[in-house]
């Protein structure tokens, strides 16, 4: 019974994501970027600023391949190189206003989209909501904590 109950919330998880990533698939179906490119680009906005070979770590491709990657962000103008300011063979990369902008709109589609779907539920239901996806944070910070304590 609890196995069945999970796979029937992660179901209507997917149904809910199936919604929303096609009601903004517009907006990145039209993006002239590669799938290693958006992951760059949003594991720079998730750091703020990072070197080439955290990048690459980060986005589990080699420093060579992040390199080509890097290059055309850059091109594009979404992604700045930056010496750092006390060791000049530092380079940090950084998102331009252009790119931070990009990643704000790709988040806020998704966003905007949800938030149509949630005006649909009542004062009642909206609660209900809200506690079931505060227990699933909850869990998932203590899951996420259990996770990192094996680590070390």
């Amino acid at each position: 019974m609890r196995k069945e109950l999970i796979n029937r919330i992660i179901e209507q998880r997917r149904e809910v994501n199936r919604v929303v990533r096609d009601r903004t698939a517009v907006s990145w179906v039209e993006l002239s970027l590669t799938i290693p490119q958006l992951k760059s680009l949003f594991y720079i906005s998730r750091h703020g600023k990072i070197k080439i070979s955290g990048l690459a770590s980060g986005i589990k491709v080699t420093p060579g391949n992040v390199t080509g990657i890097v290059d055309r962000l850059v091109e594009q103008k979404l992604l700045a190189r930056e010496q750092d300011s006390n060791d000049r063979r530092i380079l940090w990369l950084t998102l331009t206003a252009r790119g931070k902008t990009l990643i704000d709109e790709l988040r806020e589609g998704s966003a905007n989209e949800l938030a149509k779907i949630l005006e649909k539920l009542s004062e009642a239901e909206l609660n209900d909501v809200f506690h079931g996806f505060e227990l699933l944070a909850k869990a998932a910070s203590s899951f996420h904590e259990e996770q990192n304590g094996e680590d070390e």
